[in-house]
């Protein structure tokens, strides 16, 4: 090739080498900016700012009972299958388990389940029972042992789904302690005309059987009842929203003929006089404390309203009884009168 066409060769391969450095410069800068761009857009961030990304919380999940007015029963056994959330079964469900209820008394608890929950307000929270077979696969899932200890199958389909009443609010990076309230004497009844068949109450009266709640805002009572007029067998004592009660409640209603049908919970006074009503919401109740006795068949019948004496300065009026996050209110009172129905 002729020495004057080199001089040109040189420049070209200059000029090109130069493009192609410059051509890769701003080809790197731009993967650089892509890639950091990129883990911008990765960078995890669990806070409210960034709404795809799920809050996490967990909810722990017990159960309790308020009483069965039934002196024949010793024992209510129920078989839970699954509580589903927002119609979805929650992962944080211990598993099937069969236990007694009535055990879970007086704040007594058991462990329904712990686990994650998306941070939020929860008021679809259901429990599933399972009535023909219980955790261990025998024959029957739900029912009741009597004083003998003869088994008694509580009636109702194969599977039962009871939502409960209230609602619960989970917070990012916390766990809310929650508790079921099952309230035995407005969920199991006897057959129509019989004294050992039991059966679940309608679906709608069962709707209004279980209560859930968040255990920090809720309070109790407690105190002692001193009775040497009534001869009452046994005193059971109910708790109604403040103005909620009225006269009807002494007498059966509904399809199941539930006696004081809409009280918030109740609990039985003990043979020293004492009782306890655990897991209250704060606010205001009435209390009522009704006299009960044995029929020839051995169950209970409400005689009467019991009038008391309120001992002490603490509490003056059993119509506005104040309840307190956190504390306990206790009542000391004395059986002045029986009131008949």
């Amino acid at each position: 090739m002729p020495p004057f066409f080199l001089p040109y060769i040189h420049q070209t391969n200059r000029t090109m080498s130069y493009l192609s450095f410059s051509r890769f410069s701003v080809f790197g800068a731009l993967i650089l900016c892509a890639l950091s761009f990129t883990a911008c857009l990765k960078e995890p961030d669990f806070g409210v700012d960034n709404p795809n990304q799920p809050e996490k919380a967990r909810a722990r999940i017990e159960i309790t009972d308020a009483p069965i007015d039934d002196p024949n029963v010793s024992g209510v056994f129920v078989t839970v299958a699954d509580v589903k959330i927002n119609g979805k079964s929650w992962a944080g469900f211990s598993g099937i388990a069969t236990f007694n209820l009535l055990a879970l008394q007086q704040g007594s608890t058991r462990l329904l389940g712990e686990g994650e929950l998306e941070a939020g307000t929860y008021d679809d929270i259901v429990l599933v029972l399972q009535t023909d077979k219980d955790a261990n696969g025998n024959s029957p899932g739900c029912y009741v042992v009597d004083g003998q200890g003869a088994k008694h199958a509580i009636s109702g389909s194969s599977s039962m789904s009871i939502r409960t009443n209230g609602m619960i609010a989970t917070t990012t990076g916390a766990t809310t302690a929650a508790v079921i309230d099952f309230d035995l004497r407005r969920s199991v009844v006897y057959q129509q005309d019989s004294q050992t068949e039991y059966k679940f109450v309608t679906e709608a009266e069962l709707a209004g059987a279980l209560r859930i709640m968040e255990k920090e805002s809720t309070g109790s009572i407690s105190g002692h009842v001193s009775d040497g007029v009534s001869g009452s067998e046994k005193i059971i004592v109910y708790a109604y929203d403040k103005g909620d009660f009225e006269a009807d409640e002494k007498f059966p209603q509904g399809p199941s003929s539930i006696l004081f049908k809409n009280a918030v919970s109740s609990t039985v006074v003990q043979s020293d006089g004492t009782f306890k009503m655990a897991f209250m919401e704060s606010g205001n109740y009435e209390l009522h404390f009704i006299s009960y006795t044995q029929n020839a068949q051995g169950q209970l019948q409400a005689r009467g309203e019991l009038q008391m004496n309120v001992l002490g300065t603490v509490l003056a009026n059993l119509l506005d009884v104040q309840v307190s996050t956190g504390d306990n209110t206790e009542i000391d009172l004395k059986v002045s009168a029986l009131l008949f129905f």
